[in-house]
């Protein structure tokens, strides 16, 4: 897949309903990157677009607490 069709994939399990909950995809993300293998060259481009991605979904849990 090519970035526009991950980005339309996106936006149709959003619509149709089927996107997880911030905590959920926290932990379906650790799940994932506990599962690569990241030994080989930009591994750690991907760990740091992983992690940041888990940050993103940490504060949207965080702030849908405070609500």
């Amino acid at each position: 897949m090519n970035r526009t069709d991950v980005l339309i994939a996106i936006a149709e399990v959003a619509r149709s309903g089927g996107a997880s909950q911030p905590e959920d995809a926290i932990a379906q993300l650790a799940a994932i990157i506990n599962g690569l293998e990241l030994s080989g060259s930009g591994s750690d481009r991907v760990m740091e677009m992983l992690l940041r991605i888990g940050a993103c979904l940490w504060n949207l849990q965080q702030e849908r607490m405070r609500l």
